[in-house]
């Protein structure tokens, strides 16, 4: 088989750890980013794996997956043959753990090492760490790598046991995470994030909310992803229902609700209804009407802090805000033009003392 058509279907291997749109024709994964979608070439250094996760499709015990290896020669060139062709921008590697989970660290680093060197690539190169690498290991990959990740998978170190033995969150995977956030203090261009599943156990959303308030603040990831669990033919788990997508959705809104707008978990801990968010409404909206007693808020007289916290109100709209403020009182919504979410944020406003609003606030 020739080297592309092996990246090509190591890349079609690599969409059961889907997050984000592949085209399989190109072999070309789109990333969401705050600029849009971003084409990178995402794919495994290999399918072969020791490890025996009930959830995951590269699993030891699962012998339908196609095992295959790229050696890091051959990743490096087939990724250069894409970006000259200006069809990808970026590579994300991973990998099962097959054999010393130093040797396929060592394998991810050196085709980073390849790319950085040989081919002078300066370009982004996210590599994700294997868990049970050692420290060295994990210097050596945030040396050449853009960003790096060690996937957390779950909220609690019961849980993982349950799921993926050999791993742990406490020995393991917080320790790195902890070692890297050093590595990275002072470093510009570098970053770090987690991944969890969401619905492979039967941990309710305030375990998870919790974890990622202690992360977001303990260690400054630049996110965390969600992927929401999807049963794989002939794993342990392949009657498991799917998780719903919208939950996994919300919670994006909320990691995003406490790494960016500054809100704590003793704060969305109201929103939970039998310790799960609502999937039928936004949190931030959700945790204005839990919270009713302090809407409607004075636009003329609001601290930034609070601004933020309304819905419908970001942080460029909160700024635009109090630009305006200081050329005069806002005083109706004429004020306020070309400002969006215009309507759902007057639901939660008064204008100088007047309420605009389009239903009638409790409290």
């Amino acid at each position: 088989m020739e080297l592309h058509q092996r990246i090509r279907l190591m890349s079609r291997l690599t969409s059961f750890e889907r997050d984000g749109d592949y085209n399989f024709e190109s072999c070309v994964f789109y990333a969401s980013t705050p600029k849009g979608k971003v084409p990178i070439l995402k794919l495994m250094q290999t399918t072969m794996c020791d490890k025996n996760c009930v959830y995951c499709a590269f699993r030891r015990d699962r012998d339908e997956t196609i095992r295959i290896a790229l050696k890091p020669e051959e990743i490096a060139k087939g990724f250069m043959e894409l970006y000259k062709a200006g069809k990808v921008s970026g590579l994300f590697l991973s990998s099962g753990i097959f054999g010393n989970p130093d040797f396929t660290m060592e394998r991810m680093i050196d085709t980073a090492k390849i790319l950085r060197e040989k081919y002078e690539f300066k370009g982004y190169i996210h590599l994700k760490l294997m868990p049970g690498a050692s420290l060295q290991s994990v210097e050596e990959a945030v040396k050449v790598a853009s960003r790096v990740s060690i996937n957390l998978e779950t909220s609690k170190e019961k849980r993982l046991k349950d799921i993926a033995k050999g791993k742990s969150i406490l020995q393991d995977m917080l320790p790195k995470i902890e070692y890297v956030d050093r590595l990275l203090r002072g470093q510009k261009g570098k970053s770090q994030i987690s991944q969890m599943m969401v619905g492979v156990g039967d941990e309710k959303d305030e375990e998870i909310i919790k974890a990622v308030d202690y992360l977001n603040k303990r260690f400054r990831l630049s996110r965390i992803y969600f992927s929401a669990f999807f049963p794989v033919k002939n794993t342990p788990l392949e009657n498991r229902p799917a998780e719903n997508p919208k939950r996994e959705h919300r919670l994006y809104q909320v990691d995003f609700l406490i790494r960016a707008y500054g809100f704590s978990f003793e704060e969305l801990k109201p929103v939970l209804i039998d310790g799960n968010l609502p999937l039928d409404k936004d949190p931030k909206t959700a945790w204005a009407e839990a919270n009713m007693h302090l809407f409607p808020l004075e636009i003329n007289t609001a601290d930034y802090e609070m601004l933020i916290k309304v819905p419908g109100i970001g942080k460029k709209t909160a700024k635009e805000i109090l630009r305006r403020r200081k050329e005069g009182k806002l005083s109706s919504p004429k004020d306020l033009k070309g400002i969006r979410n215009l309507e759902k944020m007057l639901n939660y406003l008064t204008l100088n003392g007047k309420y605009f609003g389009q239903r009638l606030l409790k409290g």
